[in-house]
């Protein structure tokens, strides 16, 4: 049976990933790198969804990994890509690792 595009987009288990956190011993996802960049600018979620018009609830559920609230892969990209602008953080490896988070072949930015 065919697992559908959405149920790829819910938050597994730990991955195997060659991104790490600062103390080099647990990956760091792409909701943990952006909610870490989100804190480091000292935006509030709803800071974030001012400035981006991107619901704080999606907002939240990207931060915890459940990008099954994003309209689907290319909404969750661009999404993704919009807060990354917005918190003046290069996209291309977040959105490379939500990719590898979800199981898909990394593609071309």
């Amino acid at each position: 049976m065919k697992t559908s595009v959405l149920a790829s987009l819910r938050p597994r288990a730990r991955y195997s990933s060659d991104t790490f956190s600062n103390e080099g011993l647990a990956p760091v996802s792409v909701g943990e790198r952006l909610q870490q960049a989100r804190v480091a600018a000292g935006l509030t979620v709803d800071d974030l969804a001012d400035q981006t018009k991107i619901r704080a609830s999606i907002i939240m559920a990207i931060e915890h990994d459940d990008f099954s609230y994003c309209g689907g892969v290319t909404y969750a990209r661009g999404q993704i890509r919009s807060l990354a602008k917005a918190l003046r953080t290069d996209a291309v490896p977040i959105l490379v690792e939500f990719e590898i988070q979800i199981g898909m072949p990394p593609s071309a930015p």
